[in-house]
C-alpha cells in the first residue's frame, strides 16, 4: 500500500520538546533539524542512455591512455619526473572514468540514484557502494572470438587484467603521487628509480588487458554488457546481452559515433 506524499512541508525532528518561543528559523544551540521526506518516486532506469554515458566515458579513457602512452614515449616534452606525475593524473581520471561509468550501468541498483550518490566523486567510494549492493559489479576482461555459429566469448582469461584490488591500489598511488604531502616526507623523499617509471607502463597494459573487451554483469542475472574500447568505425560499442535462453540471446548493439559526437542508437541486432 502507497502512502501520499506530501511535497509541500517538511518533517521536523527533534530530541526535546521545543517550548512556546517565537524565533525567526531555528533557536540557537538547537537540536531542531529539518528532514526532507524520501523520494519514493525514483526515476526508472534508462539502459539506452546508460549504455550511451558508459560508451562516452570509455571513449575518454582511451584518450587518456594515449596520453600516457605520448608521455611515456616523450611526446610530450616533460622530462621524466613530471611525465611521471602526468601519467597518474590521468590514472585518476580514468579510476574516476571507470567508476561512474559502472554507476551509469548499475543505475537499477537500490540506492544509486540518491542525491548522496548522484554527489559522490571518490571513486574507491563508488565501486565500495556499488560491490556492496552487487559483488560483480567490477568490469570482468573477455577474449571475443567470431566463430562459424556466431560468437565465442572467454572471461578472466587474462591474468595480467587489472583486478578490484588493483584497481583500489592504483587509485590510492594516484593519491600519493599527485599530493605534495607534508615537511616531513619532501624531507625524506628519494629520486624516482627505474622501477617507478617500469609501474607506469605496467598500469597501462593492465587496464588495457581489463577494458579492450569486457564484461560487466547486470544485478539479479538481468544479462551482460559486452564492451570494446575500439571498434571498425573508430569509437568504442556495447552489447546488451539479455533473455537468455537454450541456444538464443537478446542482443542489442549501441556504437558511439566519435566523429559526430552523437551515436547510442541501438543497431537492429
Amino acid at each position: 500500500m502507497l502512502l501520499p506524499l506530501c511535497t509541500d512541508k517538511w518533517t521536523w525532528l527533534h530530541s526535546q520538546p521545543i517550548k512556546r518561543t517565537r524565533y525567526n528559523g531555528l533557536p540557537p544551540n538547537s537540536d531542531v533539524r529539518p528532514q526532507k521526506p524520501p523520494n519514493l518516486h525514483m526515476p526508472a532506469f534508462d539502459e539506452p542512455t546508460a549504455v550511451h554515458s558508459y560508451l562516452k566515458l570509455m571513449h575518454e579513457v582511451v584518450i587518456r591512455l594515449d596520453l600516457i602512452s605520448h608521455a611515456c614515449n616523450g611526446h610530450l616534452n616533460l622530462t621524466p619526473p613530471y611525465a611521471f606525475e602526468y601519467c597518474y593524473l590521468q590514472y585518476r581520471r580514468i579510476c574516476e572514468l571507470l567508476a561512474l561509468g559502472c554507476l551509469q550501468l548499475h543505475g537499477d541498483l537500490p540506492g544509486t540514484k540518491s542525491s548522496a550518490v548522484a554527489k559522490e566523486w571518490n571513486a574507491e567510494r563508488i565501486m565500495n557502494l556499488l560491490h556492496r549492493k552487487h559483488p560483480h559489479a567490477f568490469p570482468q576482461c573477455v577474449i571475443a572470438t567470431k566463430t562459424p555459429s556466431g560468437c565465442s566469448y572467454v572471461a578472466n582469461s587474462k591474468p595480467n587484467a587489472m583486478t578490484f584490488a588493483e584497481f583500489k591500489s592504483l587509485y590510492n598511488k594516484c593519491g600519493l603521487v599527485l599530493h605534495r604531502g607534508t615537511i616531513r616526507s619532501i624531507e625524506a623523499e628519494t629520486p624516482l628509480v627505474k622501477s617507478d617509471y617500469d609501474q607506469v607502463i605496467q598500469w597501462s597494459h593492465k587496464i588495457v588487458d581489463l577494458l579492450n573487451q569486457h564484461f560487466i554483469s547486470r544485478a539479479d542475472g538481468k544479462g551482460l554488457y559486452f564492451v570494446s574500447l575500439k571498434t571498425e568505425s573508430g569509437g568504442p560499442a556495447c552489447s546488451v546481452l539479455s533473455g537468455f535462453t537454450e541456444g538464443t540471446v537478446i542482443v542489442a548493439t549501441y556504437n558511439l559515433d566519435v566523429g559526430s559526437q552523437g551515436g547510442g542508437v541501438p543497431d537492429a541486432a
